[in-house]
């Protein structure tokens, strides 16, 4: 067995259990399968699967919680390291 899919056997076997999402992989308990035709949604402050044809909310997946710090939170003089920017001009 390779060590590739033997690291991948050993994620899988492990106590949270983890899967291949688009985003990378992610602990089993917090992925959700979107069906075509569904679509995730924000509705009045959580999380909702929505039907995309009627607008029906098919779950709620909860409240949405507040994040700490995020691209909207940041000194727009800043980058995400918090180093300054170098601003450049053209002459």
């Amino acid at each position: 067995m390779s060590k590739i899919s033997k690291k991948k056997k050993e994620q899988q076997e492990g106590k949270d259990e983890r899967v291949l999402t688009p985003g990378g992989w992610r602990p089993k308990s917090k992925v959700r399968h979107i069906a075509p035709g569904q679509r995730i949604d924000v509705v009045e402050g959580r999380l909702k699967i929505v039907d995309t044809a009627t607008g029906k909310v098919i779950e709620d997946l909860g409240e949405i919680p507040e994040v700490a710090s995020g691209p909207e939170k940041r000194d727009s003089g800043t980058d995400r390291r918090g180093e300054e920017q170098k601003q450049t001009r053209k002459k």
